[in-house]
């Protein structure tokens, strides 16, 4: 993280995360309750996403992590999100304080979540595949030159 493209590819899969966070939580509660978007609600929406992108950015520092420490990361990072987003979701009255309220809310966001880790592993599976057909464009390039 000490040189400055660093720190960009930080920002930018922060503003990822976020972004399709937010995204993805607009789709869902509309889909389960065709849901009528209050300014409060939009603004909670938006700190759900922000603090995800932020949890995000402080866990994506660190590189080259072990299987274990991904794991632990993914559960804390899965931790995180879901206390903010009970504490928004109560703080808005998007849940009540029942059990089935909370399943429903738990449900949702488990989509949303799992939602966004298939679209990040989509994004950076498909730059893989730029990056290795790039690589086997220019070593073909490198064989027709010495022929």
């Amino acid at each position: 993280m000490r040189d400055s493209c660093s720190k960009n590819e930080i920002i930018s899969v922060m503003l990822n995360i976020c972004t399709r966070v937010i995204s993805l939580i607009f789709v869902v509660a509309t889909l389960f309750d065709s849901a009528s978007w209050s300014k409060e609600g939009i603004q909670g929406v938006i700190f759900i996403g922000v603090v995800s992108g932020l949890a995000f950015g402080l866990f994506y520092i660190k590189k080259n992590m072990t299987r274990m420490q991904t794991f632990l990361f993914y559960v804390l990072y899965f931790l995180i999100l879901n206390v903010t987003l009970f504490a928004v979701s109560i703080k808005l009255d998007w849940i009540q304080k029942e059990l089935a309220s909370c399943l429903r809310m738990e449900m949702m966001f488990v989509l949303v979540f799992f939602g966004v880790c298939v679209l990040m592993y989509l994004v950076d599976f498909n730059e893989a595949k730029k990056i290795n057909q790039k690589l086997k464009d220019r070593k073909n390039r490198l064989d027709t030159e010495q022929e």
